[in-house]
């Protein structure tokens, strides 16, 4: 019987790693941006939904997996090390509170949605200051570097904010699907 659970829990995790990847290369709308080519996509919203379904260990694997072959398959590989630190640091913390404020409030879908906001709230942090050490890096001056990473952060925000949005949308129905799932 433990092999049956743990077989089905590595399938649902390689499942969130497709939808994830799948979130980002289908799902995508550009924006505009001094630097990078930032979109919108649904990637966010499946790490997230991973984070408070799977646990911290599986959704740092299955984000890690997903953006990774995007990275791959579109060009990005550069971003690599920057998505693997990324994951790592977003699935603990997040994790990490969405347990810790589901156990104190009892309140699951509270705590999902404050779960959403602390990820993009790391997602935009992560994104300023990664992306301003490389162009640190690269030979920019700090403030030249700040500015550019002021001019680009906008992108960061809106897809935080769409994060927020489509987890607070998906969370309940996913989790319906998953309970029925990892019941039988």
């Amino acid at each position: 019987m433990k092999n049956d659970h743990e077989i089905k829990f590595t399938v649902i995790t390689a499942f969130f790693a497709a939808v994830i990847f799948l979130g980002i290369q289908i799902f995508r709308v550009p924006m505009p941006a001094a630097v990078g080519t930032p979109f919108v996509h649904f990637g966010h919203i499946f790490v997230v939904l991973a984070i408070l379904l799977l646990g911290i260990r599986r959704s740092m694997i299955a984000g890690a997996i997903g953006y990774i072959i995007f990275d791959l398959i579109n060009g990005y590989a550069q971003s690599i090390p920057n998505v693997l630190f990324s994951m790592i640091v977003e699935c603990l913390i997040v994790g990490a509170f969405f347990q810790a404020m589901r156990k104190k409030t009892g309140k699951d879908y509270a705590s999902a949605v404050a779960a959403a906001i602390l990820y993009g709230i790391l997602n935009v942090i992560i994104d300023f200051v990664w992306s301003a050490a490389v162009l640190m890096l690269a030979g920019s001056g700090f403030l030249a570097a700040v500015a550019a990473e002021i001019t680009a952060i906008p992108s960061t925000i809106i897809n935080s904010v769409f994060t927020v949005i489509g987890t607070a949308v998906l969370y309940v129905p996913v989790k319906s699907a998953y309970s029925r799932i990892m019941v039988k």
